[in-house]
């Protein structure tokens, strides 16, 4: 059985570099909707909101994501410091700043 503490520890640079990585398209989605972000404040709270969704999966059940959409938009809300139509807004650009990235490594490997 592999030890999560024991490989995370292992791989400390990676693991931090993994989520500043993971943490941009927040970050820029944040920033474009005009919103108050610092990157280790988005890092904590997708943490935080990935944690949460897990648990929400397993007490919450089928209605997990739709509790987890009105949670995030609630936390962005609060945190950055921006209306519930701006935060929904964000919501949709990170996945929109995702889907190009994949596209464009998907376009660039076929070539």
């Amino acid at each position: 059985m592999i030890d999560i503490a024991a490989l995370i520890a292992a791989h400390s640079l990676l693991v931090i570099i993994t989520l500043i990585i993971s943490a941009l398209p927040l970050y820029f989605a944040v920033k474009l909707v005009k919103g108050e972000a610092g990157i280790v404040k988005i890092i904590l709270i997708s943490l935080l909101l990935s944690f949460a969704s897990v648990g929400a999966a397993r007490f919450i059940g089928i209605f997990a994501g739709i509790f987890m959409l009105i949670a995030t938009l609630f936390v962005y809300k609060l945190a950055f410091k921006i209306s519930l139509l701006r935060a929904f807004i964000a919501w949709v650009l990170q996945y929109v700043f995702v889907f190009m990235v994949v596209m464009v490594v998907l376009l660039g490997a076929s070539l």
